[in-house]
């Protein structure tokens, strides 16, 4: 998925697993040119911009919201999802127990002229 917005705007992505046991979700981020280097978002981060709603049930779901867009938004963003106990094992490999599913986005510039 690919999604272009400006600054200003914002985006949400979505993210629903299903498994026995329901599988734990995390939200990821990896600027542009940068996809070796991931960073884990949380509800809070960006001065308050990115909010993340999670509910767990017999399925889990999550929102990732980002508002107020600035140009540094921009890059790939991941829904990961686990129910493997040795998920968060610093000693394992990640890609063996985490499940990814991507989102590019880009911001561009918003035209600040009168309208």
């Amino acid at each position: 998925m690919s999604e272009t917005k400006l600054t200003g705007d914002a985006f949400e992505l979505y993210c629903d697993v299903v498994g026995n046991p329901t599988p734990e979700i995390q939200w990821w981020y990896a600027e542009v040119n940068r996809a070796e280097a991931f960073k884990q978002l949380w509800d809070g981060a960006r001065k308050r911009r990115v909010t993340i709603n999670t509910a767990y049930g017999a399925n889990g779901v999550s929102v990732l919201r980002v508002t107020r867009l600035t140009l540094e938004d921009s890059g790939t963003y991941e829904c990961r999802a686990s129910n493997d106990p040795r998920r968060n094992d610093l000693r394992q490999n990640p890609s063996i127990t985490w499940i990814r599913a991507q989102a590019t986005i880009s911001v561009l510039q918003s035209e600040s002229g009168p309208q």
